[in-house]
């Protein structure tokens, strides 16, 4: 199966991102921040990145944009909840992109990770809200 990142501050969400992606085969390895992400992502070839969008320090976006100079072929699922601070809804948030190629707001399903991971390793990433195949 795919060689995943997950990058994550939450060590609960952490576990139970693991737990799914390992039972369906994936192999994966953990961040708890973004520069420990960042520096997995320089070191290694990975085929999925899912990264929180708001943590401490480095932030999602920021690994994102970082990541993609290291690794132009790796995907980029973001998740979030929104950034506490800003009030945004869950209906602006769903228009953003984050710089990833999918996103999903949380709490989201189980079923819903595992339908756009699947999508992103088939190479089919969301672009304002169409379907994109690269």
């Amino acid at each position: 199966m795919a060689l995943i990142l997950i990058i994550e501050d939450v060590p609960a969400v952490l576990l139970s991102l693991k737990i799914v992606l390992e039972g369906l085969g994936h192999k994966i390895a953990a961040a708890k921040n973004g520069d420990q992400g960042l520096t997995l992502i320089k070191n290694g070839s990975f085929d999925l990145v899912i990264t929180d969008i708001w943590m401490p320090g480095k932030n999602g976006t920021d690994v994102i944009r970082e990541a993609r100079a290291h690794a132009p072929a790796t995907r980029f699922l973001a998740i979030t909840g929104g950034d506490p601070n800003s009030g945004e809804s869950r209906d602006a948030l769903r228009g953003k992109d984050f710089g990833a190629d999918r996103v999903l707001l949380k709490p989201f399903e189980k079923e819903e990770l595992v339908t756009a991971v699947s999508l992103l390793l088939r190479g089919v990433t969301q672009v304002d809200g169409l379907a994109k195949v690269h």
